[in-house]
């Protein structure tokens, strides 16, 4: 049987990371992605772009992986203008949601390159996209390269983030990944046409080998 499925739910996020850093994604993802494609043997190199919170970083201990890397403004590492230090198997992403969660004030400090302060839509996604060329580049053929992102909705505006982006390498799975334990669970809204955003997006790549 599979590891896992195209739709993931974890109700209790694990014992992995900081769970008071918001917006920071549960460990099961990230374990059950490298679980689902290396079943027989850890990554060689697992690298973990905007790590936040340190759950990337934790889940690698506890699979026994020590030659990972994460990286994050948090620690010192410009998505933009920084290179990814080593090419891997295996990368993980959770970028920004855009501006919906500013990081600035989680790092109490001010960094004109942060995604989370970007005003501009369009300036988000152009600058997300240099971010996974620069990924899909440092990946070795044949590695995976997976992303969580979700859709917000700003203003009345839905913005759809996995769409108005770019693809890099070859799409093998899309999988949804409900959102437990939300505000937006027990919220009255008072249109009741509305629909409440629950559900976030993991896209999987990999990397021709040529």
């Amino acid at each position: 049987m599979p590891k896992i499925n195209s739709v993931l739910s974890y109700v209790d996020r694990g014992p992995w990371g900081k769970s008071g850093y918001r917006g920071n994604c549960s460990g099961y993802v990230i374990k059950d992605l490298i679980e689902n494609y290396f079943p027989n043997s850890s990554p060689k190199q697992f690298i973990e772009v905007f790590s936040g919170g340190g759950t990337g970083e934790d889940v690698a201990k506890s699979l026994g992986i020590n030659n990972s890397v994460h990286l994050d403004l948090i620690n010192g590492w410009n998505a933009l203008t920084d290179e990814i230090p080593l090419q891997a198997d295996f990368i993980f992403s959770h970028p920004p949601y855009w501006n919906i969660i500013n990081y600035q004030a989680v790092r109490e400090d001010i960094n004109k390159d942060d995604l989370s302060s970007f005003d501009s839509y369009e300036n988000f996604i152009k600058s997300l996209n240099l971010i996974n060329k620069k990924i899909y580049d440092a990946l070795l053929p044949g590695g995976i390269y997976a992303m969580l992102i979700g859709d917000v909705r700003k203003k009345g505006q839905y913005y759809s983030l996995q769409k108005d982006l770019d693809w890099y390498g070859n799409l093998i799975a899309h999988l949804i990944k409900i959102q437990n334990n939300t505000k937006m669970e027990n919220f009255q809204y008072t249109n009741m046409n509305f629909i409440p955003i629950l559900h976030e997006h993991i896209l999987v790549f990999k990397k021709p080998i040529p």
